[in-house]
C-alpha cells in the first residue's frame, strides 16, 4: 500500500495528512467512538425507557433493534459507498442524520414514531462508526490503530454510563438523545481531518495476493471471521441491552447497577495493555479463543444466578472479554486481508447480530422465560463463534503457521 502524503483541500490552508498521520488517526477514532455511542449507552437507555416512558420488554427490544438496525443499514451502504465516495462527505451525511434523529426522539415518545426516530438516529451514527472504522482499516498499523480506538470506545463508554443517570435526572429520556446530538455536533471539527479517499491500491482481496512465499488464502477465511463476529454479537446485542432490566429484576439497587457497569468499563481500560502483552507471548488467535471461552462462562454464571456477586463478576468479566475480542477479531482480519476490504464490513457483520439480538431476547422475556435465558443465548453466540475462530485458526496453522500465531 502506497501512502499519499496529502490530501484535496491542501491549498485551502488544511495541514498535510496521510493515511497514518495522528490527526487522520485521531479523527477516525472520534467519528468511531461516537457513532457507537449508542451501543455502549444501550443498558442505560433501555432502563430509561422502561422508567420513563413505561414501555414493556418486548417494546424496550423493538426501540433497541431501531437503533441497531439503523446501524446495520448503515454499515451496508457505507461499506458499499465507502470506496467511491469522499469519506468526509460521508461522515458530514451521517453527523446530519444523527442530529436529526435524535430530535425527533426528543419530540415523540409514543413507541411507533420512537421506533422511526430511532431506526433514523442509529442510521446516521452507524455511518459515522462505519466510516471511522474504514479510515482506521487502510492505515499500516491497523493493530495498534485499532487498540486505540477501543481504548477510547471504553474511555467515553464509562464518561457515557456515569453522566447518564444524571442527564435524566435533570432533564429525563430527552438529556440522553440532546446528549448524542451535542456529541454529534462536535464531531463537526475533525471531518475536515479524515482521509478522504480510499488508496488507488487498496483494493486487493485474499484471493489475488501473488507473494511467492505464502499460499493464497481461501476467500472463506475472511467469511468464517466475519460471520464469527455476528455470532459474537448476538452475544453483545442480548446481554448489554438487557444487564441493567436483569439487575433490577434481581434486587439491585439503580445506583449500584451504574457503578457495577460504569467500573466495569473503566476496568478494561488495563485490558488494552494485557491485551498487547498477551498477543506477543500467545499470538492474537488464541487469546481471542481464550476470551470467548471466559465469555460464555461469565454469560453461563450469570444464567444460574444474578446477585450483587455474580453481577459484579459478570459485568468485569464481560467487559474484558469484549475489549479482548474485539481488538482481535479486528486484528486476525487484518492479518488475513491486508487490503483493509473485510475489516471495513465488519459494522455490517456487528449491525446484523445487534438488530437481531434485542428483539429475540425480548421475545424470551414476552414469554416470560426469565434473563436466565437471555444470558444462554448470549453464551451460545459467543461459543458459535469459537468454533468458526478455531476452524479459521486450524486452516491458518496448516497454510501459514506464522500467520496463525502472529501478534
Amino acid at each position: 500500500m502506497t501512502q499519499s502524503t496529502t490530501v484535496p483541500g491542501e491549498a485551502r490552508g488544511l495541514p498535510r495528512i496521510g493515511v497514518d498521520h495522528p490527526l487522520a488517526i485521531a479523527a477516525a477514532v472520534a467519528i468511531s467512538f461516537v457513532g457507537n455511542a449508542v451501543v455502549m449507552g444501550m443498558p442505560l437507555m433501555v432502563g430509561a425507557w422502561a422508567d420513563f416512558l413505561h414501555f414493556d420488554e418486548q417494546q424496550v427490544g423493538w426501540l433497541a433493534s431501531a437503533d441497531l438496525g439503523g446501524m446495520f443499514l448503515a454499515s451496508l451502504a457505507t461499506a458499499a459507498l465507502v470506496s467511491r465516495l469522499n469519506r468526509r462527505h460521508l461522515a458530514l451525511f451521517g453527523i446530519l442524520v444523527a442530529i436529526a434523529g435524535n430530535l425527533l426522539s426528543t419530540q415523540y415518545h409514543d413507541v411507533g414514531p420512537l421506533v422511526a426516530a430511532r431506526l433514523l438516529a442509529g442510521f446516521g451514527g452507524g455511518i459515522c462508526y462505519s466510516t471511522g472504522i474504514a479510515c482506521l482499516a487502510i492505515t499500516h498499523k491497523t493493530g495498534r490503530n485499532f487498540s486505540i480506538m477501543m481504548f477510547g470506545l471504553v474511555a467515553i463508554n464509562a464518561i457515557e454510563l456515569y453522566t447518564i443517570p444524571y442527564l435524566t435526572g435533570a432533564w429525563g429520556i430527552d438529556g440522553i438523545f440532546l446528549a448524542f446530538c451535542v456529541a454529534f455536533a462536535l464531531c463537526l471539527a475533525v471531518i475536515p481531518f479524515l482521509y478522504p479517499h480510499t488508496p488507488a491500491d487498496a483494493e486487493k482481496v485474499p484471493g489475488e495476493r501473488q507473494a511467492d512465499t505464502a499460499p493464497r488464502l481461501p476467500r472463506l477465511l475472511p467469511w468464517c471471521c466475519l460471520l464469527a463476529v455476528s455470532c459474537f454479537y448476538i452475544t453483545i446485542g442480548s446481554f448489554w441491552a438487557f444487564i441493567e432490566r436483569a439487575g433490577v429484576d434481581a434486587g439491585l439497587g439503580d445506583a449500584f447497577i451504574a457503578n457495577v457497569l460504569t467500573l466495569g468499563n473503566v476496568f478494561t481500560l488495563a485490558g488494552c495493555v494485557a491485551a498487547v502483552w498477551l498477543s506477543r507471548r500467545a499470538g492474537q488467535s488464541r487469546v481471542l479463543m481464550a476470551a470467548l471461552v471466559g465469555m460464555a462462562g461469565v454469560l453461563l454464571l450469570l444464567a444460574v444466578e444474578i446477585s450483587a456477586t455474580t453481577f459484579v463478576i459478570g459485568t468485569f468479566g464481560f467487559c474484558i472479554a469484549w475489549l479482548f475480542t474485539d481488538i482481535f477479531q479486528l486484528g486476525t482480519l487484518s492479518h488475513i486481508d491486508a487490503s483493509g476490504r473485510y475489516a471495513a464490513l465488519v459494522p455490517a457483520a456487528q449491525g446484523l447480530a445487534q438488530t437481531a439480538a434485542p428483539a429475540i431476547a425480548g421475545f424470551l422475556l414476552a414469554r416470560e422465560l426469565g434473563y436466565g435465558a437471555v444470558m444462554m443465548l448470549g453464551a451460545a453466540g459467543s461459543l458459535a463463534a469459537l468454533c468458526l475462530y478455531a476452524f479459521v485458526y486450524a486452516r491458518l496453522r496448516r497454510l501459514v503457521p506464522e500467520m496463525a500465531d502472529a501478534e
